[in-house]
């Protein structure tokens, strides 16, 4: 009988000590409608953007969250305010989106006939390389990682959300599944305000 209860206890244990990530994409701005390379740009959730988030609190309206972390920049900020009205709020830096330089602002056709000989070689999704100004991806896997690991520290047995960006959703999403082939990691995509939920025993 006490080998048993020993053994439900280490099961319990095992069970309840991990940390639960909910990975949220703040919603919809002007560039993302407009299909423009989006970045660094510090704009706002546009109308559609807030109606998706309000959606989203009810959606995880019964998650037990105790630890919200945001992305600095507005359009995560403010996605953050409105699903999570009554928390505290913390930003952080390693979970800004990727910097894509010389392209900010543009769509797909004006970077082409901007910057014809990037485009041409799809620098975007270059491991080592970025836009002039911008951020390789090597670059942004090292600072999402590097976060996603002081995470793993630092709240033992916490249900933690993040709310960033969809180009950092990838590099998430790859650091809980390092097999990922570089099609499946480009291919992935985390959809305006929608959550993706992983652990960490």
């Amino acid at each position: 009988m006490r080998m048993v209860t020993v053994a439900i206890l280490f099961f319990l244990t095992y069970i309840t000590d991990m940390i639960t990530i909910y990975i949220v994409r703040h919603g919809e701005t002007d560039y993302n409608k407009e299909s423009r390379y989006l970045g660094r740009a510090d704009i706002s959730l546009n109308s559609t953007g807030r109606e998706q988030a309000t959606e989203l609190r009810r959606t995880i309206k019964n998650l037990h969250i105790d630890t919200v972390i945001s992305s600095p920049l507005k359009r995560a900020v403010e996605t953050a305010k409105i699903i999570l009205p009554d928390n505290e709020i913390a930003t952080d830096y390693h979970f800004i989106e990727r910097s894509t330089g010389v392209y900010e602002g543009l769509t797909k056709k004006e970077a082409s006939i901007k910057y014809p000989d990037f485009y041409k070689k799809n620098i975007t999704r270059i491991f080592n390389e970025a836009p002039p100004k911008g951020e390789t991806i090597h670059r942004v896997q090292e600072r999402v990682f590097e976060g996603l690991d002081r995470i793993k520290n630092d709240y033992y047995d916490k249900n933690i959300i993040i709310i960033t960006h969809a180009f950092i959703a990838k590099i998430v999403n790859k650091y809980f599944n390092p097999q990922l082939t570089d099609e499946d990691f480009f291919d992935f995509v985390l959809p305006n305000a929608q959550v993706q939920k992983y652990t960490i025993n």
